[in-house]
C-alpha cells in the first residue's frame, strides 16, 4: 500500500510519506514501554504483595516437591539439601575430633558420618574461610544434619529480619524482606548470607548512636573478609574514629581467640591454602565461571583471560571504592552513604555467588525508602524492581544464556544510588513522595500501560 500523499501547496506538489501502521505500532510500543519502566505508577504496595507472595508460594511448592521426592536428602538432580552447609556440618566434626588444621587440606573429605547420611555419596570439599569462621560453626555438629542446619539458618534469618525491619518499618518492607529471593535461595543451600547481611546492616544501623558495638559488628565480618574491604574505607573517609578503632579491636580479637582455640598450625594451614584456593577455585573454574556473579566471572564465562578479568574487576572495584569515598565524606543522607556501602560491598570481589545476593536486601531497602520519603526518581523503581528478583534469575540466566546479569544490575544499582546522591531536589518535589497512607490505596493487580493501543 502506498502512504505517501500529495499536497499542492502555492501551486506546488509536495509529497509526503506517512509512517505505516506497523512502524507507528512499533515506535507506540517503544515509547509505552520506556514510559512503564521511567515511572511503573501501577507498581504499587497492593501489587508488589500480591506478586511477590505469588513467588514465594510457588519457591515453597517447587521446594516441597523436591525434598518429597529427595532420598536421603539426595535430591533427583543429584544435589544435596542444604548442601553447602555439609562443609561448616564437616568441618565442625572435623575440629571437634582435634584435627582442624585438616579442614584446609583441598584434598580432604568429610567424615565418615557425613558420608553415610548423605547415602554413601562423598560430597566433601575444602574449608574456604578463615580460622574465626570456623569458630563460628564449631558447635554445629553437636545436633544432627537437618537439625543444624535449620537451627542456623533460622537464628541468622532472625537476625536479617531485624536489620531489615529496622530499615525499613512499614508493614511492606517485613513483607518484601522476607519474600526476597535471596532469603529463600540461601536458606536451601544452607548458606551464611543472612550473617553477612545482619553484621553489615546492623553495624550501620547502630554507627551513629553506638559507634563501638557498631564496630564490633563490623569486625565481626572479617569471617569474610572480601565483603569486608570497604568497611574501614568508609569509616576513614567519615572520620568515624572510634567506629574504626572499634573494628580493628573486634577483628584482632576475634583472630586471637580463633588462634587461642585451634592453634598456629590451622591459621598456617589456611594461609598456606589461599593461594592454591585462588588458583583452583577462582582461577581455574573448580566453580563454573557461570556460576560467579561478578565481573571477574562474567569475562572468564565469556573466554577472556585471567588477567584481562582481573582488569576489569579491578575497574569495578575502583568505581565502588571511588563511589563510597565520594558518598561517605559528605552530608547526604545516611541511608545513600549505608547503600553506597552495601551494593559496593558485592562489587570488590571476584568471588560472589548466588547466595551472596541476599545482601542486596540492604541497599534496596535503603534506597527504597529515600524514594518513599522523598519521591522517586525517573526509572528508580524499576532498578529496584530488577534489583530485587535479580537472586531468582541470575545464575539460570548466566548458565543457559551466558548474560551475566548480576554484575549489570549490582553496578546498574550503585549508579541509580550515586545519582540519588547527587540529585538536587526541587522545591515541591516533597508534595510528590509516595507517603506511607498512599500504600494503603486499592488497586488492581493487573499492570495497565503496555497493552494498550496509542
Amino acid at each position: 500500500m502506498d502512504n505517501r500523499a500529495k499536497i499542492d501547496t502555492a501551486g506546488e506538489s509536495v509529497t509526503v510519506t506517512t509512517p505505516t501502521p506497523a512502524h507507528d505500532g512499533l515506535l507506540g510500543f517503544a515509547h509505552r514501554f520506556t514510559s512503564w519502566l521511567r515511572d511503573p505508577s501501577w507498581l504499587t504496595v497492593q501489587r508488589v504483595t500480591f506478586y511477590s507472595g505469588v513467588m514465594l508460594l510457588a519457591y515453597l511448592a517447587v521446594a516441597i516437591a523436591q525434598f518429597y521426592h529427595s532420598h536421603h536428602l539426595i535430591l533427583e538432580s543429584g544435589a544435596l539439601i542444604g548442601g553447602d552447609f555439609v562443609n561448616p556440618y564437616a568441618a565442625s566434626i572435623t575440629a571437634l575430633k582435634g584435627d582442624p588444621a585438616s579442614v584446609y587440606d583441598f584434598h580432604y573429605r568429610q567424615h565418615l558420618h557425613e558420608v553415610a547420611l548423605m547415602g554413601g555419596q562423598d560430597r566433601g570439599g575444602s574449608f574456604m574461610y578463615p580460622p574465626m569462621y570456623l569458630l563460628i560453626v564449631l558447635p554445629l555438629s553437636m545436633l544432627p544434619f537437618i537439625a543444624s542446619w535449620i537451627v542456623f539458618e533460622t537464628v541468622t534469618l532472625a537476625g536479617y529480619l531485624a536489620v531489615l525491619r529496622r530499615i525499613a518499618p512499614i508493614p511492606v518492607g517485613l513483607w518484601l524482606a522476607i519474600t526476597f529471593p535471596g532469603v529463600i535461595i540461601n536458606f536451601t543451600c544452607g548458606q551464611n548470607g543472612f550473617l553477612t547481611t545482619a553484621l553489615i546492616g546492623g553495624g550501620l544501623l547502630l554507627l551513629d548512636r553506638w559507634p563501638l558495638l557498631a564496630g564490633f559488628l563490623l569486625g565481626l565480618m572479617a569471617y569474610k573478609p572480601q565483603f569486608a574491604i570497604l568497611i574501614p574505607l568508609a569509616l576513614i573517609v567519615a572520620r568515624r574514629w572510634r567506629a574504626l578503632i572499634a573494628t580493628a579491636i573486634s577483628a584482632i580479637l576475634f583472630a586471637a581467640a580463633s588462634l587461642a582455640v585451634f592453634g598456629a598450625p590451622t591459621w598456617r594451614a589456611f594461609v598456606g591454602s589461599i593461594a592454591i584456593t585462588q588458583k583452583i577455585v577462582l582461577e581455574l573454574g573448580a566453580i563454573n565461571f557461570s556460576t560467579l556473579q561478578s565481573i571477574f566471572g562474567a569475562i572468564r564465562m565469556w573466554g577472556g583471560s585471567v588477567d584481562v578479568a582481573y582488569v576489569f574487576q579491578a575497574v569495578v572495584a575502583i568505581y565502588a571504592a571511588s563511589a563510597v569515598v565520594w558518598v561517605w565524606q559528605t552530608s547526604r543522607p545516611f541511608a545513600l552513604k549505608a547503600a553506597t556501602l552495601a551494593v559496593g560491598s558485592l562489587m570488590v570481589s571476584p568471588y560472589v555467588l548466588q547466595y551472596d545476593l541476599v545482601l542486596l536486601a540492604l541497599p534496596i531497602a535503603w534506597l527504597a525508602m529515600e524514594g518513599f520519603e522523598k519521591g522517586f526518581l525517573p526509572y528508580e523503581k524499576a532498578v529496584l524492581s530488577v534489583a530485587w528478583i535479580l537472586p531468582r534469575v541470575s545464575l539460570p540466566v548466566s548458565q543457559s544464556a551466558k548474560i551475566p546479569i548480576a554484575p549489570i544490575v549490582i553496578i546498574a544499582l550503585m549508579t541509580a544510588i550515586l545519582r540519588r546522591a547527587s540529585h538536587r531536589e526541587p522545591a515541591g518535589l516533597q508534595q510528590q513522595a509516595l507517603h506511607l497512607s498512599h500504600f494503603e490505596t486499592p488497586a488492581p493487580l493487573v499492570p495497565p500501560g503496555l497493552g494498550q493501543s496509542s
